[in-house]
């Protein structure tokens, strides 16, 4: 039987497993008390990173996944946001079809949603034994990808100038990719994939290449919390338009299930808000609109 390990990333939280499958990691935990709450799994054993956290987010998940973890299949989830396994949403290349709505929300992974959302583990083997990347659909924010990471209080510093530095220099190959993201409208969100482990490694390779050599050079008093994380997303938008773009690799998109009523999922964040998502849909130009205007408004 394949070996699937999907890691929740958890931070300070019990969190159920699903089967042996879907398994939740303490994420940053070398950065907790004695009392905080940690699953069995926690990014802080082997090598590991886990003391970056509040820069790296989920991203010391994925790092001690690469280094410690052995598997046939690996994928960074959230506990808050899994993805949507339906096949009926699967968007790939050559699909004649729309991709799905960016997200959909429920309240909790309890068993009828994830049921709902086809979290088994055949449905999961199948998938990822015709696709050897799945995405989360990347979404139409109508504006460029560099535009809405420049916002309002990110304009001290090029970031951008900066990530296109260190991949021309360390892999030219990738520019065409960069730019063309960079510029474009559709943006991946939220660090989460599946791969299999082989190109899971490799992705990690290059990630956190990148990832070390911007920290190396951009100027301490410049950086913001959480810093990493976001520059990894759109460094995940860079891989992925390569991997669609430039090669013959498999890949599959696939939505992602938000969870409303799980600790942690604050009013502050639109994408856990019914109500916006009725009147203000993922991937819509009133959503655009609004991102626009948060954009401008956040200091």
């Amino acid at each position: 039987m394949k070996n699937i390990k999907l890691l929740v990333s958890v931070y300070k939280a019990k969190c159920e497993p699903v089967g042996n499958f879907i398994v939740p990691v303490s994420a940053g935990a070398a950065l907790y008390g004695k009392d905080d709450d940690t699953v069995v799994l926690r990014d802080d054993t082997g090598d590991n990173i886990s003391n970056r956290n509040s820069q790296y987010c989920e991203l010391t998940v994925q790092y001690w996944a690469w280094k410690n973890l052995e598997c046939d299949v690996c994928g960074i989830m959230h506990r808050r946001r899994y993805f949507d396994f339906s096949e009926n949403m699967l968007y790939t290349r050559g699909s004649t079809k729309k991709p799905p709505k960016p997200y959909r929300i429920f309240d909790s992974p309890n068993k009828s949603v994830l049921e709902h959302i086809n979290a088994d583990f055949d449905t999961i083997s199948s998938l990822t034994d015709r696709y050897r990347v799945i995405a989360a659909v990347r979404e139409n924010i109508f504006q460029s990808a560099e535009d809405y990471y420049n916002r309002k209080d990110r304009v001290e510093f090029d970031d951008m100038g900066l990530l296109r530095e260190i991949i021309g220099e360390k892999y030219p190959e990738y520019m065409r990719a960069a730019e063309k993201y960079l510029n474009g409208k559709y943006s991946y969100f939220c660090n989460m994939f599946i791969m299999d482990k082989a190109l899971f490694d490799k992705y990690s390779e290059w990630l956190f290449g990148i990832l070390t050599e911007y920290e190396k050079r951009k100027p301490r008093e410049y950086m913001y919390a959480r810093e990493q994380g976001k520059i990894a997303e759109r460094l995940f938008g860079i891989y992925m338009t390569y991997i669609i773009d430039e090669t013959d690799i498999s890949w599959a998109e696939l939505p992602r299930a938000h969870f409303a009523k799980i600790d942690g999922a604050t009013p502050k964040n639109l994408s856990f808000n019914k109500m916006m998502y009725i009147f203000f849909p993922p991937g819509s130009f009133r959503r655009g609109m609004l991102r626009k205007i948060q954009s401008c408004v956040k200091s």
